[in-house]
């Protein structure tokens, strides 16, 4: 019940109430007490007053006649119903007459009469024939007249005891709410210290004490603000100089340069493919020799604006200004995008067309680029077709790659995400949780699953992150293609629920170390998915290790709202967050301060590029802000020793990359034919271990 412990508030009126209690209780009792005193007291009185003088009375009466008028005046006394008994005995002992009034059902509860006993003692008087003593006489007083007497007290008592109760109560409620109203705000402000939101805390107690620790916390709080947003000021304006285009604010060529390698070493993990394009102002000499170099950087400008805001609504999608006359995109597309990509830049550049370009406003070339194919061959074949679509006056931009991919038919695909899907609707999604494990086993033929592990610095594993590959018929397919092609198709939440599924089924083989789980842009911001999401979870938590979200920068961004919904259900869970891609943007890193996040991975981009000065000193000022407000940094995809060592010098708390352990198949780690009995902790022996990074 109480496993986070007792409030001080509910302490504090448990120690009040029981002190109140206990001293009420005790003055009751002790009242009552003495009251039973004084009447045994009374009791005793009334008998010894009533022996005495019935003694003088029946002393004349001692004779053998006289004993009958003795006793007839005996009678009359202990008729009056004052009396328990009342004997007379001669010098022997032997009774010459006795009353005795039997005990009765008395108006009092009995076990009033068990807690208060009353005990009237024996009172003796001796009676007197002249000079002679002629016997002895015993009188005991009635209790049942006192019992209500008591009774009567202890009830009158009871109710002007609770009275002052209830008083003394309402009062120390009323005292104890306004010293502790202030103390409740501090604890609010703690917790929104815990959950990464720093806020000042407006109430000033009156309370000395707490007047300090609330000054204490505001004064730490905006140290803290202020340390972060000049942090975060300079970041991000060292961030625009070196990776920023002064002129038309886009991102640069070094920019570009860093997202190319880092969406290709991602190849080992999705197998995705992307696509590079450029786009060439062709008439910007002509502009600058006839209308002046203004013109010509106002012709620039509009180009830029034109391409960005038509290029950059396309999901990852990024324009950047890579020379003066020169803009390139780089996208994760499918074929069938970059065809419909191709044609759309094509319409915007003839309705900008007009004489006075006599180039064209602008040409433009579009290809996709080969698994480990460098960026000057690309850019060189982009450039050859640039020079020859401006010779033939060709407005399509689209080449072909050198290696020729497979390609699916839209039946092909229909039949692939039905195969990934059905299975899930059909059998898993309305199963209960004692069957779900046996459900999901079909679904080993379709996915896999693949785990890196995240190490700190005492190479012991952080977390573990996991990945799913598709695969049919021996073919493992881009990751991008199957989520395109299951969006276009409608069945996109299916996939995803279908994945989800396929990991908590694997992830019940694991105990104890953490596991990452990847939630899309889409997922992130759909309440169907994400409330079935947490609801599964909480049928299934007993059977999976500890859970770690990650989502992007980008898809955070999207609404901050849903995704602090999400964060908010996930830590009510215990499941921790982590966003990754963090400055992929190159925006403002102010909103991770009202996100309580565990962890962010930095862009890969700047862990290849980290042995430049200006872009360690860039991660750590990143570290330091997170550092700040409680988040831990990992760098992903170290590749080599080399990187790794620059990272271990600025403080970094994970890392992670094939150049330290690579992606492991989770079949190769535990069996797929393993019961369900069997459980085990991840190790990272049981990951590749690179031969390059003896380093670390």
């Amino acid at each position: 019940m109480f496993i986070n412990g007792m409030s001080l508030r509910l302490q504090l009126y448990l120690l009040i109430v029981c002190l109140s209690v206990f001293s009420f209780g005790a003055a009751l009792y002790n009242n009552v007490s003495n009251m039973r005193n004084y009447l045994n007291e009374q009791l005793a009185s009334h008998a010894q007053g009533a022996a005495h003088s019935l003694g003088l009375s029946i002393s004349p009466y001692m004779d053998e006649e006289g004993l009958v008028t003795a006793e007839t005046m005996t009678n009359v006394i202990f008729d009056s119903g004052y009396y328990q008994q009342i004997t007379f005995t001669d010098l022997d002992g032997k009774i010459l007459f006795k009353r005795e009034n039997p005990v009765g059902n008395l108006v009092v509860p009995q076990w009033f009469i068990n807690w208060f006993t009353l005990h009237p003692p024996l009172m003796t008087s001796e009676v007197s024939d002249g000079w002679r003593i002629a016997g002895q006489l015993q009188v005991q007083s009635h209790a049942g007249t006192s019992y209500k007497s008591l009774w009567d007290h202890a009830v009158s008592n009871l109710v002007s005891t609770l009275f002052q109760f209830v008083i003394a109560l309402l009062c120390a409620y009323f005292i104890l709410k306004a010293v502790l109203t202030p103390l409740n705000s501090i604890k609010k402000q703690a917790e929104s210290v815990i959950h990464k939101r720093f806020e000042i805390n407006p109430i000033k107690p009156f309370t000395t004490e707490l007047h300090t620790v609330v000054n204490a916390i505001n004064s730490m709080i905006e140290n803290i603000q202020r340390s972060f947003y000049e942090q975060t000021k300079f970041a991000e304006a060292l961030s625009h100089d070196v990776y920023i285009d002064s002129h038309t604010g886009l991102p640069n060529r070094r920019a570009l340069l860093k997202k190319f390698e880092s969406i290709q070493t991602e190849y080992e993990q999705h197998g995705n493919h992307f696509y590079l394009g450029l786009l060439s102002m062709t008439s910007l000499k002509q502009v600058n020799d006839n209308e002046g170099y203004g013109s010509g950087d106002d012709y620039i400008l509009s180009g830029a604006q034109l391409f960005s805001k038509k290029i950059n609504n396309l999901q990852g999608t990024t324009l950047y200004r890579i020379s003066g006359s020169e803009f390139a995109f780089l996208s994760l597309l499918t074929e069938d995008e970059a065809k419909v990509v191709d044609k759309q830049i094509t319409s915007y550049i003839m309705i900008e067309s007009s004489s006075r370009f006599s180039n064209g406003f602008a040409k433009h070339t579009l290809t996709r680029v080969n698994h480990q194919e460098s960026f000057a061959e690309v850019v060189k074949r982009l450039d050859n077709q640039l020079i020859c679509n401006q010779y033939a006056d060709n407005a399509t931009g689209l080449v072909s790659s050198q290696t020729t991919y497979k390609n699916h038919s839209r039946e092909e695909w229909v039949s692939i995400l039905t195969e990934f899907t059905q299975y899930f609707k059909n059998e898993i999604n309305h199963c209960n949780s004692k069957n779900f494990s046996i459900k999901c086993i079909p679904l080993d033929k379709i996915f896999d699953l693949m785990l890196q592990p995240v190490i700190d610095n005492n190479q012991s594993i952080l977390y573990v992150e996991s990945f799913v590959r598709f695969k049919v018929k021996g073919e493992v397919l881009s990751t991008l293609d199957v989520f395109a092609m299951a969006e276009r198709l409608g069945v996109l939440q299916e996939l995803e629920q279908a994945v989800v599924c396929f990991i908590f089924y694997k992830l019940q083989h694991i105990e104890h170390t953490r596991v990452a789980i990847n939630i899309s842009n889409r997922a992130l911001h759909n309440p169907m998915f994400t409330d079935w999401l947490f609801d599964l979870y909480q049928k299934l938590h007993k059977t999976l290790p500890p859970l770690l979200y990650e989502f992007n920068e980008s898809g955070a961004m999207l609404s901050l709202e849903s995704t602090e919904h999400f964060i908010d259900r996930a830590k009510k869970l215990n499941i921790e967050i982590a966003i990754e891609r963090f400055g992929s943007t190159l925006s403002s890193f102010c909103y991770i301060r009202n996100l309580n996040i565990d962890f962010i991975k930095i862009e890969p981009s700047y862990v290849r590029d980290i042995a430049q000065s200006d872009t360690r000193f860039f991660v750590q000022t990143v570290i330091q802000i997170c550092h700040g407000i409680g988040i831990k940094v990992i760098a992903p995809q170290v590749e080599t020793a080399i990187i790794g060592e620059h990272f271990s010098l600025i403080n970094i708390d994970g890392l992670q990359g094939n150049g330290l352990y690579a992606v492991q198949n989770f079949s190769s780690i535990i069996p797929i034919n393993a019961t369900r009995t069997w459980i085990s902790a991840l190790q990272l022996n049981y990951f590749t271990h690179s031969p390059n990074s003896e380093a670390e």
